[in-house]
């Protein structure tokens, strides 16, 4: 008998030995930086090189964040949550690369490996009865899908929303069975860079549209900016030419990110990394950043 035994058996101790496996358990929280398998629920193709995976889920997500989407033995990739539900979010996958082609062989009922969720996301609290005004381009339309989709079921919410959303042509719509229900809810403004006019569809940057907003009072907006760099450049100007305070701009740097720990440093603007510190920032916050 060891002396442990003895010594519990003197004092009298009626505690009980947890089995080894809860002791494991309580020891050994899940770790949300390595990767799980999760099931694919449904795969939806917007475009030759642009689908929608749903894919099942047991984490809290927001608007605005990010996981890592891994296969084994070939690599993973960060990719915006684009909308999600209680036990499933939706991902929007571009073919760019060696991940996103494998991914794009699998099936529904197949697995991928995700980590995460990672980021800050949009701040809706910002946006309780405000004045929302969302424009964003081409593949950033992915990150405020879901944004849209809430306040279009949710209009009381705010107080008004407008949306222009841009693409390079119509063969790179997403999310067009979507629009019939943005339309409807709000005022939504689609352009095309090149192509011809529609009912649906207009020509032009969505830099064009901003004069044809209601911003008589400034006071009351919060604009959110997501696209590609150049594009976020001029809309912002366009914005503060308007009137309105940095502090009212809301911008989605969704650029090299890599590991989403803030270890690699693909990310790094300044002091800052965008895994960690955004995607989302309000942009007088990123008046510092050194791209």
């Amino acid at each position: 008998m060891s002396s442990h035994t003895h010594d519990v058996q003197h004092t009298g101790c009626r505690c009980e030995t947890a089995p080894q496996s809860e002791i494991h358990q309580q020891q050994q929280p899940e770790n949300r930086l390595l990767p799980k398998a999760y099931k694919i629920l449904a795969i939806e193709k917007h475009t030759e090189l642009e689908w929608n995976f749903r894919v099942s889920k047991d984490f809290d997500t927001h608007f605005g964040q990010f996981v890592e989407v891994s296969l084994p033995m070939v690599g993973e990739a960060p990719i915006s949550v684009s909308d999600y539900g209680d036990d499933y979010i939706d991902l929007l996958i571009r073919k760019v690369g060696l991940v996103t082609e494998k991914l794009f062989e699998l099936q529904a009922g197949d697995n991928v490996w995700m980590r995460g969720v990672h980021g800050n996301g949009y701040p809706m609290e910002a946006f309780q009865n405000k004045h929302l005004v969302i424009v964003a381009g081409g593949t950033g339309v992915a990150p405020v899908k879901g944004l849209i989709s809430h306040f279009c079921h949710h209009p009381e919410q705010i107080s008004q929303l407008d949306m222009i959303l841009g693409f390079k042509n119509e063969q790179a719509v997403l999310y067009r069975n979507d629009m019939h229900l943005w339309r409807n809810a709000h005022n939504l403004i689609t352009t095309l860079d090149e192509g011809e006019a529609t009912d649906n569809f207009r020509i032009g940057r969505v830099t064009e549209y901003i004069d044809e907003l209601d911003l008589s009072q400034p006071d009351t907006l919060q604009v959110v900016v997501v696209g590609p760099p150049i594009m976020i450049k001029f809309v912002v100007a366009a914005f503060l030419e308007k009137g309105l305070d940095q502090s009212q701009i809301w911008v989605d740097y969704e650029r090299r990110m890599a590991c989403a720990v803030g270890k690699c440093g693909h990310c790094r603007m300044g002091d800052k990394y965008v895994c960690l510190d955004g995607p989302v920032f309000r942009f007088d916050q990123t008046q510092q950043l050194i791209d």
